[in-house]
């Protein structure tokens, strides 16, 4: 397959030839991976020597850099998979809402893969709006279709950034699948920068891509491919330690990027290993929100896979005899569910994280929460422990409709706090954030219409707004050519 993939279109085309390049994803990068400012870009190939990557802006001279090389091995009964020869490049000191053109190798002077990218506005840039768009567990029916309608952006502006929300590939162990999920994904992902978090596809579930399950020969993926193939600023010490957590600022947003399954090891179990590792993870959290500068970033988002929030029975668990309560925090943060919780801890660790995280949202004033996990769209009004609080709450958004399937049945008890539900139809979300407003809409796949839109200020209040239907402006010629 290595030899036999190429792809036409952007800025250039991919010859064939010995040493391949696919599935090319670019991600961002900052000082913490030792290239601040800086876009990385992300590779297959079947040769295992670095290869050699040039990068302009136009009118500038071109720089040079090459590749580090990975690869890895993952094993079930009678399944051995070696993965091709992961390459990374890095870019950095980049200028900021820069057009660049990049270039991997070359075979008789031709390039074997080019294509351009825009940098993202430089952190507190409030000249230009910050346009980011976000979907969870996308899957391949209809990733083309999701891709293209969250890189569209709002108000005419493309997305800088999409970002995943966990669920990728949903190879569940069967390492082709990633192959193609990333092939499938490279024309919009070899010209806008993507960043993600895992979710439960890419730690406990095993199986294989496609039904009937084959756990043995597919064991639980454990993070394997996805440290080794996601493209997020996490230094390799890091991944190494199976912390998948991170935070960046993208313009006027400071996005932190968080793990539910924090402490699995390809099984979330109650053990004082799964407690230290969670509470790695909530320092860390703690420690990154108090650094933020919101005079550079008046908006904080959290990106998780899963949702505490939720009004869909997908997906349920409960810490106390109703949902949504906690009567001893620390009860539920160690892990120990309510008899009448739908599920456990092993299952759905949200609640527990939640029993935590929420005093931490509410103490640092993060903006929204959005999550996928859920099969459906929904979006809460402001809320603090259960309850509406439009002065101090925090807005909670599930965007996991990309189309994998969907999640149609709800709680008997819809709480006053679910503003807005969508189900049965494939869709992402994109914001654009300016310094005094959060605009958000969760536009459909089929016919580009926004369904649900509202806007935050500053003042952190929800305001709906009628749905209308978004710029049809093409994305740009960057991927227009798709």
């Amino acid at each position: 397959m290595l030899n036999k993939l190429i792809y036409l279109g952007g800025f250039g085309a991919v010859v064939a030839s010995a040493a391949s390049v696919e599935q090319v994803h670019l991600g961002l990068t900052t000082s913490v991976v030792n290239c601040p400012n800086g876009i990385s870009a992300t590779f297959a190939s079947s040769t295992s020597s670095s290869m050699t990557v040039t990068y302009a802006a136009h009118g500038l001279q071109s720089q040079t850099t090459t590749t580090t090389v990975d690869s890895y091995t993952y094993e079930g009964k009678n399944y051995s998979y070696t993965s091709p020869y992961l390459h990374k490049a890095q870019f950095c000191n980049l200028n900021s809402s820069t057009i660049y053109t990049y270039t991997i190798g070359k075979n008789a002077n031709k390039p074997l893969f080019q294509r351009s990218f825009i940098t993202p506005p430089t952190t507190g840039d409030n000249t230009v709006p910050t346009v980011l768009g976000m979907v969870g567990d996308i899957g391949s029916k209809k990733l083309h279709a999701t891709l293209q309608n969250i890189a569209s952006g709002l108000g005419g502006v493309p997305a800088q950034v999409v970002i995943v929300l966990g669920d990728l590939s949903y190879a569940n162990g069967e390492q082709e699948q990633w192959d193609l999920w990333y092939n499938q994904s490279q024309n919009v992902f070899s010209t806008i920068p993507s960043l993600t978090i895992n979710g439960n596809h890419e730690t406990i579930k095993g199986g294989g891509a496609s039904s009937p399950k084959h756990k043995k020969k597919f064991p639980p993926e454990n993070y394997v491919s996805y440290i080794h193939r996601a493209n997020n600023p996490v230094p390799a010490a890091q991944n190494k330690q199976l912390r998948t957590y991170y935070s960046i600022d993208i313009g006027l947003v400071h996005c932190v990027f968080l793990d539910d399954y924090a402490g699995s090891r390809g099984a979330v179990k109650q053990s004082d290993d799964w407690l230290s590792e969670r509470n790695v993870q909530l320092k860390w959290l703690k420690t990154d929100l108090s650094g933020v500068d919101r005079k550079k970033t008046p908006w904080v988002l959290v990106f998780k896979h899963n949702p505490f929030y939720s009004t869909w029975q997908a997906h349920q668990c409960q810490c106390g005899p109703q949902p949504y309560i906690f009567p001893d925090s620390d009860k539920c943060w160690n892990g120990i569910y309510d008899d009448a919780s739908p599920s456990e801890v092993g299952e759905e660790p949200h609640c527990a994280n939640q029993a935590k995280f929420e005093d931490v949202y509410l103490q640092y004033k993060v903006d929204m929460v959005v999550s996928g996990h859920t099969h459906a769209y929904e979006r809460t009004a402001p809320i603090v422990k259960n309850k509406i609080d439009t002065k101090n709450g925090i807005t909670y958004m599930i965007t996991g409709a990309a189309g994998f399937d969907f999640d149609t049945d709800r709680v008997a008890k819809i709480p006053d706090w679910s503003v807005k539900a969508i189900t049965n139809l494939a869709g992402g979300t994109r914001i654009s954030a300016t310094s005094t407003t959060l605009n958000v809409a969760w536009v459909a796949n089929e016919d580009n219409q926004v369904y649900d839109e509202f806007a935050l200020t500053k003042e952190n209040t929800a305001t709906t707004q009628h749905p209308t239907t978004p710029p049809t402006t093409a994305i740009d010629t960057l991927i227009e050519s798709m």
